[in-house]
Protein backbone atom coordinates (compact mmCIF):
# COMPACT_ATOMS: atom_id res chain seq x y z
CA UNK A 1 0.00 0.00 0.00
CA UNK A 2 1.43 3.32 -1.29
CA UNK A 3 -0.66 5.43 1.25
CA UNK A 4 -1.53 4.31 5.02
CA UNK A 5 -5.33 2.98 5.20
CA UNK A 6 -7.57 6.10 5.87
CA UNK A 7 -8.16 6.76 9.52
CA UNK A 8 -12.01 7.27 10.14
CA UNK A 9 -13.85 7.37 13.83
CA UNK A 10 -15.42 4.16 15.20
CA UNK A 11 -18.90 6.44 15.55
CA UNK A 12 -18.66 7.97 11.90
CA UNK A 13 -18.24 4.00 10.88
CA UNK A 14 -20.99 3.23 13.11
CA UNK A 15 -23.29 6.11 12.70
CA UNK A 16 -23.01 5.59 8.27
CA UNK A 17 -23.82 2.20 8.64
CA UNK A 18 -26.67 3.12 10.51
CA UNK A 19 -27.74 5.84 8.67
CA UNK A 20 -26.73 4.74 5.09
CA UNK A 21 -28.98 7.80 3.73
CA UNK A 22 -26.65 10.00 4.71
CA UNK A 23 -23.85 8.61 2.04
CA UNK A 24 -26.87 7.93 -0.70
CA UNK A 25 -27.83 11.93 -0.27
CA UNK A 26 -24.39 13.05 -0.71
CA UNK A 27 -23.30 11.01 -3.74
CA UNK A 28 -26.88 11.99 -5.22
CA UNK A 29 -26.01 15.65 -4.69
CA UNK A 30 -22.80 14.72 -6.42
CA UNK A 31 -24.52 13.10 -9.57
CA UNK A 32 -27.28 15.74 -9.92
CA UNK A 33 -24.98 18.43 -10.10
CA UNK A 34 -22.68 16.80 -12.85
CA UNK A 35 -26.00 16.62 -14.39
CA UNK A 36 -26.56 19.96 -14.07
CA UNK A 37 -23.59 21.01 -15.64
CA UNK A 38 -23.91 19.08 -18.54
CA UNK A 39 -27.43 20.65 -18.80
CA UNK A 40 -26.18 23.78 -19.16
CA UNK A 41 -23.48 22.76 -21.84
CA UNK A 42 -26.50 21.03 -23.67
CA UNK A 43 -28.23 24.58 -23.42
CA UNK A 44 -24.78 26.26 -24.56
CA UNK A 45 -24.31 24.26 -27.62
CA UNK A 46 -28.37 24.40 -28.56
CA UNK A 47 -28.12 28.09 -28.94
CA UNK A 48 -24.22 27.83 -31.11
CA UNK A 49 -25.18 25.80 -33.28
CA UNK A 50 -26.47 21.96 -32.42
CA UNK A 51 -23.23 20.34 -32.97
CA UNK A 52 -22.61 21.40 -36.32
CA UNK A 53 -18.84 21.94 -35.88
CA UNK A 54 -18.55 18.35 -35.30
CA UNK A 55 -20.28 17.59 -38.51
CA UNK A 56 -18.99 20.25 -40.42
CA UNK A 57 -15.09 18.77 -39.87
CA UNK A 58 -16.52 14.98 -41.34
CA UNK A 59 -17.52 17.01 -44.74
CA UNK A 60 -13.98 17.07 -46.34
CA UNK A 61 -14.04 15.96 -49.57
CA UNK A 62 -12.35 12.08 -49.87
CA UNK A 63 -11.34 12.55 -52.67
CA UNK A 64 -8.63 15.69 -51.66
CA UNK A 65 -5.16 14.68 -50.73
CA UNK A 66 -4.17 14.24 -47.63
CA UNK A 67 -2.14 17.45 -47.48
CA UNK A 68 -5.30 19.16 -48.68
CA UNK A 69 -7.62 17.47 -46.03
CA UNK A 70 -5.50 18.96 -43.50
CA UNK A 71 -5.77 22.20 -44.64
CA UNK A 72 -9.58 22.27 -45.36
CA UNK A 73 -9.71 20.86 -41.71
CA UNK A 74 -7.89 23.31 -40.20
CA UNK A 75 -10.03 25.89 -42.45
CA UNK A 76 -12.82 24.47 -41.19
CA UNK A 77 -11.79 24.54 -37.62
CA UNK A 78 -10.63 28.49 -37.93
CA UNK A 79 -14.17 29.15 -39.47
CA UNK A 80 -16.14 27.51 -37.24
CA UNK A 81 -14.59 27.69 -33.68
CA UNK A 82 -15.07 30.76 -33.05
CA UNK A 83 -18.72 30.78 -33.54
CA UNK A 84 -19.62 27.96 -32.60
CA UNK A 85 -17.21 25.22 -30.43
CA UNK A 86 -15.78 27.79 -28.43
CA UNK A 87 -18.63 28.33 -26.16
CA UNK A 88 -19.05 24.64 -25.78
CA UNK A 89 -15.13 23.71 -24.66
CA UNK A 90 -15.10 27.11 -22.86
CA UNK A 91 -18.38 25.87 -20.90
CA UNK A 92 -16.67 21.58 -20.63
CA UNK A 93 -13.29 23.06 -19.30
CA UNK A 94 -14.35 26.26 -17.67
CA UNK A 95 -17.03 24.88 -15.52
CA UNK A 96 -15.64 23.94 -11.74
CA UNK A 97 -18.18 20.78 -11.15
CA UNK A 98 -16.68 18.58 -14.00
CA UNK A 99 -13.08 19.25 -12.28
CA UNK A 100 -14.21 18.48 -9.17
CA UNK A 101 -15.93 15.03 -10.40
CA UNK A 102 -12.85 12.74 -9.52
CA UNK A 103 -11.83 14.98 -6.33
CA UNK A 104 -15.36 14.53 -4.83
CA UNK A 105 -15.77 10.88 -5.84
CA UNK A 106 -12.06 10.35 -3.85
CA UNK A 107 -13.65 12.26 -0.93
CA UNK A 108 -16.68 9.96 -1.18
CA UNK A 109 -14.51 6.87 -1.31
CA UNK A 110 -12.41 8.59 1.96
CA UNK A 111 -15.88 9.03 4.30
CA UNK A 112 -17.62 6.09 3.32
CA UNK A 113 -15.24 3.38 2.13
CA UNK A 114 -16.31 -0.37 1.61
CA UNK A 115 -13.01 -1.58 2.80
CA UNK A 116 -11.16 1.29 4.97
CA UNK A 117 -7.78 -0.98 4.56
CA UNK A 118 -7.44 0.13 1.25
CA UNK A 119 -5.87 3.35 0.18
CA UNK A 120 -7.19 6.10 -1.75
CA UNK A 121 -3.99 5.51 -3.80
CA UNK A 122 -3.06 2.25 -4.22
CA UNK A 123 -1.13 -0.50 -6.38
CA UNK A 124 -4.07 -1.21 -7.99
CA UNK A 125 -5.18 2.77 -8.95
CA UNK A 126 -2.03 2.78 -9.99
CA UNK A 127 -2.19 0.02 -12.04
CA UNK A 128 -5.57 1.45 -13.56
CA UNK A 129 -3.96 4.43 -13.64
CA UNK A 130 -1.33 3.47 -16.62
CA UNK A 131 -4.60 2.18 -18.80
CA UNK A 132 -6.45 5.94 -18.01
CA UNK A 133 -3.18 7.52 -19.45
CA UNK A 134 -2.36 5.13 -22.45
CA UNK A 135 -6.03 5.27 -23.68
CA UNK A 136 -8.05 8.61 -23.33
CA UNK A 137 -5.67 10.68 -25.13
CA UNK A 138 -6.52 8.57 -28.06
CA UNK A 139 -9.97 8.51 -27.05
CA UNK A 140 -10.05 12.11 -27.34
CA UNK A 141 -8.34 12.39 -30.71
CA UNK A 142 -10.55 9.91 -32.37
CA UNK A 143 -14.17 9.93 -30.85
CA UNK A 144 -15.01 13.10 -33.09
CA UNK A 145 -14.05 11.44 -36.48
CA UNK A 146 -15.12 8.05 -35.38
CA UNK A 147 -18.51 9.44 -34.42
CA UNK A 148 -18.77 11.21 -37.68
CA UNK A 149 -17.36 8.24 -39.64
CA UNK A 150 -20.04 5.60 -38.36
CA UNK A 151 -22.78 8.34 -38.25
CA UNK A 152 -22.12 8.74 -42.32
CA UNK A 153 -22.00 4.56 -42.47
CA UNK A 154 -25.25 4.34 -40.57
CA UNK A 155 -27.18 7.37 -43.23
CA UNK A 156 -25.20 5.00 -45.73
CA UNK A 157 -26.28 1.44 -44.70
CA UNK A 158 -28.75 1.24 -41.93
CA UNK A 159 -31.34 4.80 -42.58
CA UNK A 160 -33.64 2.57 -42.82
CA UNK A 161 -33.52 1.57 -39.11
CA UNK A 162 -33.68 5.83 -37.63
CA UNK A 163 -36.95 7.49 -36.72
CA UNK A 164 -37.92 10.28 -39.07
CA UNK A 165 -39.84 12.76 -36.78
CA UNK A 166 -37.23 11.98 -34.23
CA UNK A 167 -35.92 15.30 -35.33
CA UNK A 168 -38.65 17.30 -34.42
CA UNK A 169 -38.39 15.86 -30.57
CA UNK A 170 -36.92 18.01 -27.91
CA UNK A 171 -33.04 17.34 -27.44
CA UNK A 172 -33.80 15.96 -23.83
CA UNK A 173 -36.33 13.00 -25.04
CA UNK A 174 -33.83 12.31 -28.15
CA UNK A 175 -31.67 11.76 -25.36
CA UNK A 176 -33.73 10.05 -23.07
CA UNK A 177 -34.83 7.38 -25.62
CA UNK A 178 -30.90 6.68 -26.84
CA UNK A 179 -30.18 6.37 -23.76
CA UNK A 180 -32.99 3.57 -22.78
CA UNK A 181 -32.06 1.75 -26.08
CA UNK A 182 -28.43 2.24 -25.58
CA UNK A 183 -28.54 0.39 -22.04
CA UNK A 184 -30.57 -2.86 -23.58
CA UNK A 185 -27.90 -3.06 -26.41
CA UNK A 186 -24.85 -2.73 -23.68
CA UNK A 187 -26.80 -4.94 -21.54
CA UNK A 188 -27.08 -7.90 -24.50
CA UNK A 189 -23.59 -7.40 -25.52
CA UNK A 190 -22.61 -7.72 -21.64
CA UNK A 191 -24.27 -10.95 -20.98
CA UNK A 192 -22.53 -12.02 -24.24
CA UNK A 193 -18.80 -11.11 -23.12
CA UNK A 194 -19.54 -12.84 -20.04
CA UNK A 195 -21.31 -16.27 -21.93
CA UNK A 196 -18.58 -16.31 -25.35
CA UNK A 197 -15.33 -17.10 -23.75
CA UNK A 198 -13.07 -15.93 -26.01
CA UNK A 199 -15.17 -12.72 -26.14
CA UNK A 200 -14.88 -13.05 -21.60
CA UNK A 201 -10.91 -13.11 -21.98
CA UNK A 202 -10.56 -9.60 -23.09
CA UNK A 203 -13.50 -8.66 -20.81
CA UNK A 204 -11.80 -10.56 -18.02
CA UNK A 205 -9.20 -7.51 -18.16
CA UNK A 206 -11.47 -5.15 -16.50
CA UNK A 207 -12.80 -8.22 -13.86
CA UNK A 208 -9.71 -9.02 -12.73
CA UNK A 209 -9.49 -5.83 -10.60
CA UNK A 210 -9.10 -6.79 -6.89
CA UNK A 211 -8.94 -2.91 -5.18
CA UNK A 212 -12.05 -1.37 -6.82
CA UNK A 213 -11.34 2.38 -7.64
CA UNK A 214 -12.01 5.63 -9.54
CA UNK A 215 -9.47 4.21 -12.64
CA UNK A 216 -11.00 0.85 -12.29
CA UNK A 217 -13.52 1.59 -15.75
CA UNK A 218 -10.69 2.16 -17.59
CA UNK A 219 -8.91 -0.80 -17.01
CA UNK A 220 -10.59 -2.51 -20.81
CA UNK A 221 -9.12 -4.00 -23.30
CA UNK A 222 -9.34 -1.66 -26.48
CA UNK A 223 -11.07 -5.12 -28.65
CA UNK A 224 -13.56 -5.24 -25.26
CA UNK A 225 -13.73 -1.35 -25.55
CA UNK A 226 -14.09 -0.33 -29.11
CA UNK A 227 -17.24 -3.49 -29.39
CA UNK A 228 -19.05 -1.29 -26.58
CA UNK A 229 -18.12 2.22 -28.02
CA UNK A 230 -19.58 1.24 -31.33
CA UNK A 231 -22.96 -0.43 -30.12
CA UNK A 232 -23.27 2.92 -27.67
CA UNK A 233 -24.02 5.70 -30.32
CA UNK A 234 -26.19 3.56 -32.75
CA UNK A 235 -28.95 4.52 -30.64
CA UNK A 236 -28.00 7.79 -31.07
CA UNK A 237 -28.42 7.79 -34.82
CA UNK A 238 -31.70 6.21 -35.19
CA UNK A 239 -33.46 9.05 -32.58
CA UNK A 240 -31.56 11.45 -34.61
CA UNK A 241 -29.34 13.05 -31.60
CA UNK A 242 -26.94 15.35 -32.65
CA UNK A 243 -23.16 14.55 -32.92
CA UNK A 244 -22.34 17.16 -30.34
CA UNK A 245 -24.64 15.80 -27.49
CA UNK A 246 -24.08 12.18 -28.14
CA UNK A 247 -20.27 12.79 -27.61
CA UNK A 248 -21.07 14.41 -23.84
CA UNK A 249 -23.49 11.70 -22.57
CA UNK A 250 -21.46 9.16 -24.13
CA UNK A 251 -17.78 10.47 -23.36
CA UNK A 252 -18.11 12.93 -20.57
CA UNK A 253 -21.20 11.88 -18.35
CA UNK A 254 -20.92 7.81 -18.47
CA UNK A 255 -17.03 8.33 -17.79
CA UNK A 256 -17.58 10.19 -14.83
CA UNK A 257 -20.86 7.58 -13.82
CA UNK A 258 -18.73 4.73 -14.14
CA UNK A 259 -16.02 6.29 -11.70
CA UNK A 260 -18.26 6.70 -9.50
CA UNK A 261 -19.74 3.16 -9.93
CA UNK A 262 -16.31 1.54 -9.66
CA UNK A 263 -15.13 3.41 -6.14
CA UNK A 264 -14.61 2.32 -3.12
CA UNK A 265 -17.56 3.03 -1.01
CA UNK A 266 -20.04 1.73 0.49
CA UNK A 267 -23.30 3.08 -1.42
CA UNK A 268 -25.89 1.76 -2.77
CA UNK A 269 -28.39 4.99 -3.54
CA UNK A 270 -31.41 3.61 -2.01
CA UNK A 271 -34.57 3.70 -3.92
CA UNK A 272 -32.40 4.88 -7.12
CA UNK A 273 -30.61 2.35 -7.31
CA UNK A 274 -33.64 0.19 -8.23
CA UNK A 275 -33.13 2.41 -11.41
CA UNK A 276 -29.27 3.30 -11.94
CA UNK A 277 -26.38 1.30 -11.44
CA UNK A 278 -24.96 2.31 -7.89
CA UNK A 279 -21.53 1.51 -6.72
CA UNK A 280 -23.00 -1.55 -4.04
CA UNK A 281 -24.93 -3.36 -7.24
CA UNK A 282 -21.75 -2.84 -9.91
CA UNK A 283 -19.87 -4.59 -7.00
CA UNK A 284 -21.54 -7.53 -7.34
CA UNK A 285 -21.35 -7.64 -10.38
CA UNK A 286 -17.35 -7.67 -9.63
CA UNK A 287 -17.54 -10.42 -7.39
CA UNK A 288 -15.35 -12.84 -6.81
CA UNK A 289 -17.54 -15.74 -5.28
CA UNK A 290 -19.47 -17.80 -7.81
CA UNK A 291 -22.71 -16.99 -6.43
CA UNK A 292 -22.66 -13.96 -7.74
CA UNK A 293 -21.50 -15.06 -11.74
CA UNK A 294 -24.30 -14.08 -14.15
CA UNK A 295 -25.18 -11.01 -11.68
CA UNK A 296 -25.95 -7.37 -12.68
CA UNK A 297 -25.24 -6.76 -15.63
CA UNK A 298 -26.11 -3.54 -16.28
CA UNK A 299 -24.06 -0.67 -17.06
CA UNK A 300 -25.66 2.54 -16.04
CA UNK A 301 -29.22 1.66 -15.68
CA UNK A 302 -30.04 -0.96 -13.01
CA UNK A 303 -33.57 -1.65 -14.80
CA UNK A 304 -33.17 -4.56 -17.34
CA UNK A 305 -31.74 -6.82 -14.25
CA UNK A 306 -34.68 -6.80 -12.46
CA UNK A 307 -36.91 -7.15 -15.41
CA UNK A 308 -34.88 -10.27 -17.09
CA UNK A 309 -34.17 -11.65 -13.26
CA UNK A 310 -30.01 -11.14 -13.26
CA UNK A 311 -30.28 -8.69 -10.53
CA UNK A 312 -28.84 -9.20 -7.12
CA UNK A 313 -31.91 -8.72 -4.88
CA UNK A 314 -29.49 -8.18 -1.94
CA UNK A 315 -28.38 -4.36 -1.95
CA UNK A 316 -26.60 -4.38 0.98
CA UNK A 317 -24.07 -6.97 0.02
CA UNK A 318 -19.82 -5.89 -0.66
CA UNK A 319 -18.21 -9.29 -1.92
CA UNK A 320 -14.61 -9.28 -2.25
CA UNK A 321 -13.65 -8.92 -6.19
CA UNK A 322 -11.01 -10.18 -8.70
CA UNK A 323 -10.91 -13.18 -11.22
CA UNK A 324 -9.75 -16.67 -10.74
CA UNK A 325 -7.01 -16.90 -12.93
CA UNK A 326 -3.76 -17.44 -11.87
CA UNK A 327 -2.52 -16.54 -15.70
CA UNK A 328 -3.55 -13.12 -14.97
CA UNK A 329 -0.52 -11.28 -14.89
CA UNK A 330 -1.99 -9.09 -11.88
CA UNK A 331 -0.43 -6.11 -10.54
CA UNK A 332 0.04 -7.53 -6.87
CA UNK A 333 2.55 -9.66 -8.11
CA UNK A 334 4.70 -7.53 -9.48
CA UNK A 335 6.64 -4.44 -7.79
CA UNK A 336 6.07 -0.84 -8.66
CA UNK A 337 8.35 -0.02 -11.40
CA UNK A 338 7.22 -3.07 -13.46
CA UNK A 339 3.69 -1.84 -13.50
CA UNK A 340 4.17 -0.21 -17.00
CA UNK A 341 5.65 -3.62 -18.04
CA UNK A 342 2.47 -5.22 -16.49
CA UNK A 343 0.22 -3.20 -18.26
CA UNK A 344 1.35 -4.49 -22.02
CA UNK A 345 1.16 -8.15 -20.46
CA UNK A 346 -2.45 -7.94 -19.12
CA UNK A 347 -2.93 -6.27 -22.66
CA UNK A 348 -2.01 -9.46 -24.39
CA UNK A 349 -3.36 -11.85 -22.03
CA UNK A 350 -6.66 -11.85 -23.88
CA UNK A 351 -4.76 -12.70 -26.88
CA UNK A 352 -2.62 -15.37 -25.77
CA UNK A 353 -5.52 -17.13 -24.36
CA UNK A 354 -7.90 -16.96 -27.18
CA UNK A 355 -4.60 -18.84 -29.30
CA UNK A 356 -4.49 -21.23 -26.58
CA UNK A 357 -7.94 -21.78 -26.79
CA UNK A 358 -7.76 -22.23 -30.52
CA UNK A 359 -5.05 -24.55 -30.21
CA UNK A 360 -6.36 -26.56 -27.30
CA UNK A 361 -9.70 -27.37 -29.82
CA UNK A 362 -7.48 -28.10 -32.84
CA UNK A 363 -5.71 -30.68 -30.76
CA UNK A 364 -9.19 -31.75 -29.81
CA UNK A 365 -10.52 -31.89 -32.85
CA UNK A 366 -7.17 -34.07 -34.61
CA UNK A 367 -7.46 -36.34 -31.47
CA UNK A 368 -11.66 -37.34 -32.50
CA UNK A 369 -10.32 -37.31 -35.96
CA UNK A 370 -7.64 -40.03 -35.23
CA UNK A 371 -10.00 -42.14 -33.40
CA UNK A 372 -12.14 -42.24 -35.96
CA UNK A 373 -9.86 -43.28 -38.66
CA UNK A 374 -8.66 -45.94 -36.69
CA UNK A 375 -12.32 -47.72 -36.30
Amino acid sequence: MLFKPRQLPDWWRRFTDAHQIVPNLIALAVLTWICFTLSSIFIASEMNGHGKFVEAIGVVSKSESLVEKAISLRTAYHHLFPEEARTVVSNLFANIALYLAIPLILLLEFLFPFNPAQPLISKGLLQDAIWYIVYTPLTVLILFPVVEFLHSLFAQHLGFLALGNAVSWPPYLQIIAAVLLAEFILWVNHFARHKIRSLWYFHAVHHSQKELNIFTDDRAHFVDLTIGALLSFIPFFIFDVSNLYAVMVIGIYKPIHNRFIHANVKINLGWLGLLVTSPQFHRVHHSADPEHADKNFGVYLSIYDYLFGTACHSRNIYPQTGIEDSRFPNEVKVPLAQLPKNWLAQTVYPFTQVAEQIHSSYKLNISRFRIRFRR
